[in-house]
């Protein structure tokens, strides 16, 4: 009995690595910023890509927190308050943990900040600031992690409603949607794009791409040669002829615009954008795309529908980034459609009614979408080969009040 106890220990010990049971701990972090909680809810990201609650959550915070970004070198955190009055800095400790507060810096352009990013040289941040149509620029010391302004805040002309950094630091580009983000929003329907200095830090406006009619979100491959933006209202009108007893009918499909990403920001648009979503099994099309991410390998695509509640799924072509959405095969059992097609039902029968924001991790073996109403994190393996999804075990995970965002870190 005790050599059969050593052994299992043995077996356990040189598992370490690849996993007793099957499932470790990458030694990653995915954070979930809470608008309405006190704080990040923090889990670990498994080798099989299911979150379990980290021991180091919550980590509390002095406001409710939105947009969280790290350095690239893993020493500083930056998040911006709720209201988007404030970003607060802390030092990030070896296991994770938001160890100390360096300070939190009142925006002279605020409230209603809207999107924060940190260049991949761990430098410069930079600050969208929306209702003055500025863009705010900081310096990030190297030793202590404190915040400079750079000049003062730079008129653009724009308000900007997302920040997308490029991989490489030279690009910055910044999305003109639907603000404010209710009835009385107006948008300028533009993706900027600005060159950066990586000495100075400074932005200089390299192109300007007018795209759909209420652009949602913009989403960079994780190569930064292709950019997607989702638009909650641009449509494309789809006639299903009829067939036999069944009429003709008219649906709407939503657009997805694609572009590829020059060097000096120049976007110039696919040939077979905008791309359209395709119905589910039961012949509805999605709406109100909202958030989407691409894997880390630019393979696929995946975006949220917060209108009909589904994830589409589509590849993306490696020569041109265009996309081709998931196919698969219909069943029906005892009335009840079942598909392996995009799109795919986000969890609607454990609550998902509101996806909102949608994450990969660096393993690209999972897909994670937020749902702020639901307060939960629903979770999703990804078929490397495909591209399809199939709900986790456990199918989702809880966070605090109103989660809005997550960074995988």
């Amino acid at each position: 009995m005790k050599r059969l106890i050593g052994y299992t220990a043995a077996l356990c010990l040189l598992a370490i690595m690849v996993g007793c049971g099957g499932v470790t701990s990458t030694g990653t972090l995915a954070y979930i910023s809470n608008s309405t909680g006190t704080g990040f809810t923090v889990f670990t990201v498994n080798t099989d890509g299911t979150l379990t609650k980290s021991s180091i959550s919550p980590q509390n915070t002095p406001a409710s927190p939105k947009v969280l970004q790290f350095s690239a070198n893993g020493k500083w955190a930056y998040f911006l308050d709720n209201g988007g009055s404030k970003i607060y800095a802390y030092t990030r400790a070896g296991n994770g943990t938001l160890a100390t507060e360096i300070d939190a810096y009142p925006l002279t352009g605020g409230p209603n900040a809207s999107s924060l990013v940190v260049a991949p040289n761990s430098t410069f941040l930079y600050v969208a600031l929306p209702a003055t149509k500025e863009l705010s620029i900081f310096s990030i010391d190297q030793s202590t992690g404190i915040l400079s302004s750079v000049g003062s805040p730079l008129q653009i002309g724009y308000a900007i409603t997302q920040l997308v950094m490029a991989p490489g630091g030279n690009l910055l580009m910044g999305l003109a949607g639907v603000y404010p983000a209710d009835a009385s929003g107006v948008s300028q329907q533009t993706v900027v794009t600005w060159t950066l200095n990586s000495s100075s830090g400074v932005a200089t406006q390299a192109a300007t791409q007018p795209v759909g009619t209420a652009p949602s979100y913009l989403a960079l491959s994780a190569n930064g040669s292709y950019a997607y933006v989702l638009d909650a209202q641009a449509v494309t009108t789809v006639t299903v002829p009829a067939n036999g007893a069944t009429p003709a009918y008219t649906y709407s499909t939503p657009n997805i615009y694609g572009f590829s990403v020059g060097s000096n920001g120049v976007l110039t648009q696919m040939a077979g954008s905008p791309f359209n979503e395709n119905p589910d099994s039961n012949g509805n099309y999605p709406t109100k795309p909202v958030a989407g991410a691409t894997t880390n390998d630019n393979r696929y695509f995946f975006v949220a529908n917060q209108g009909t509640h589904n994830i589409s799924a589509f590849k993306i072509s490696t020569t041109s980034g265009e996309l081709s959405e998931v196919l698969g095969s219909v069943s029906i059992v005892n009335g009840i459609s079942t598909s392996t097609a995009s799109p795919f039902d986000c969890g609607v029968s454990d609550g998902c009614n509101t996806p909102a924001f949608v994450s990969v991790p660096a393993g690209n073996n999972a897909m994670y979408v937020l749902d702020t109403t639901a307060n939960k994190i629903f979770q999703f393996r990804i078929d490397q080969n495909t591209g399809k999804l199939r709900q986790q075990s456990p199918a989702f995970v809880s966070a605090e009040g109103g989660p809005t965002w997550i960074t995988i870190r």
